[in-house]
């Protein structure tokens, strides 16, 4: 069996709560979304620029977007170890931002010499938008699907137990992928295919108006798209696979 889109959009509605889930999930968006939602707020911050509030908001930004992430990873968790067909429940909200953490320490570590190598490339290109500059667009585009190439089996890797370690272990995580190299090249993709058109859509919000209060709800959503299609993958591989990683929170 493939991978399946329809059925990753259609993962949330299966669990009886995902209503009141997606909505606590939005909210927590909210506060990494808000400068873009809410008219005046760059103003009330940069308008002169308010250090305390600056601060204040970036503070409640990275804990809620830890939280988001680390129920992105225990709803993952529980799809491919537990086989919980089902949304994590939002009770463990410490635990989550303890795992969140962790994942974005691991994401940005992973990111850099990314970003070293995207910044050495643009060194050359042109100021401007002209044909010179199509190759490293080019580039910028490749080293972006070889972040997402290694970003994604390294992920699953540390959805299994949570060890900061599983996210650096690219042996271990090259064995959940290289007896189905097809099935993850189509996950790449799918990912990839998800992410340019959550940001038309998010793009499309922001110049909506009052409709861009729907922003945070919809990344959260893509959120929970890009969970399913992970867990699709990793239960082709075979469950002898997780049986023996377990954690601390079952919900």
């Amino acid at each position: 069996m493939g991978i399946s889109l329809k059925q990753a959009f259609s993962f949330v509605p299966q669990d009886k709560k995902w209503v009141n889930k997606i909505f606590i999930g939005g909210l927590l968006m909210f506060f990494p979304c808000f400068m873009y939602i809410l008219p005046g707020i760059q103003r009330l911050l940069f308008n002169p620029v308010n250090y305390y509030l600056v601060s204040l908001c970036v503070i409640l930004a990275a804990v809620t977007a830890f939280i988001v992430r680390g129920y992105f990873f225990k709803t993952l968790h529980n799809r491919i170890v537990h086989f919980h067909g089902r949304l994590a429940s939002w009770k463990y909200y410490s635990y989550y931002l303890y795992i969140g953490f962790k994942a974005y320490l691991a994401s940005m570590i992973l990111l850099l010499p990314f970003l070293l190598v995207f910044g050495f490339i643009m060194l050359f290109a042109p100021m401007s938008l002209s044909l010179e500059s199509i190759p490293f667009l080019f580039a910028g585009f490749m080293l972006i699907i070889l972040y997402a190439v290694f970003y994604i089996m390294l992920a699953l890797n540390f959805a299994l137990d949570f060890r900061f370690k599983s996210f650096f272990n690219i042996k271990k995580a090259f064995d959940l992928i290289r007896h189905n190299i097809t099935g993850y090249v189509v996950l790449v993709f799918d990912c990839l295919l998800v992410g340019f058109c959550g940001f038309i859509l998010s793009v499309i919000l922001m110049n909506a108006q009052i409709f861009g209060l729907l922003l945070p709800f919809v990344i959260f959503y893509i959120y929970m798209v890009y969970c399913d299609l992970f867990a699709q993958f990793a239960l082709q591989v075979g469950e002898e696979k997780y049986d023996e990683n377990k954690c601390y929170v079952q919900g």
